[in-house]
């Protein structure tokens, strides 16, 4: 990663962080234990941590066939491009020890997915590199959310949650002010 990508996965992990740990009350059971850029290495030493993680990656690490790789979205004369850079935010929800119910753990993930989408529609405009900037944050129509519910009955549930959403950022040569 470079430039752009690192500019706005670093916004990501900002606006994440306030969003699903910082602003949320310390007894509520939406909390997530760990947010990272890139892959969760190995377990988290906290089990609290491994209960809700999220991972911020670039393009989608599930996807190996460049469907979901960045392209040019635009090339306007004089130079300036626009690509369409695309991200994915990969989060677990492991209920292993806290025992939640059916009902609890999907109204917790459906908590998750609701704050994570709501940050992405509120975010971006500001992150830049270089001469490279966000010119359109995540748009409703191009994202895309998942949920695959694993574990079972009576009370160990596994969820996993992927939001894939993209971008514009326009590449000039002089950066606007």
């Amino acid at each position: 990663m470079s430039g752009i990508h690192d500019a706005v996965m670093a916004k990501l992990l900002d606006l994440l962080t306030d969003a699903l740990i910082t602003n949320v009350e310390p007894d509520d059971d939406a909390i997530a234990g760990a947010i990272v850029l890139g892959s969760l290495q190995g377990d988290p030493m906290d089990p609290d941590e491994a209960r809700i993680s999220v991972e911020i990656h670039e393009n989608d690490p599930d996807v190996t066939d460049h469907s979901w790789d960045d392209d040019v979205f635009e090339v306007e004369i004089g130079g300036t491009i626009t690509w369409t850079r695309r991200f994915s935010i990969r989060a677990r929800c492991l209920f292993e020890t806290s025992r939640e119910t059916l009902s609890e753990a999907r109204v917790i993930v459906s908590t998750l997915a609701d704050r994570i989408e709501v940050t992405l529609l509120k975010s971006l405009v500001s992150a830049s590199s270089g001469n490279e900037y966000v010119s359109r944050g995540p748009q409703a129509e191009d994202m895309a959310i998942n949920v695959i519910q694993g574990g079972g009955p009576p009370d160990s549930y596994d969820f996993l949650l992927k939001i894939r959403f993209s971008c514009l950022t326009t590449r000039t040569s002089v950066m606007p002010e």
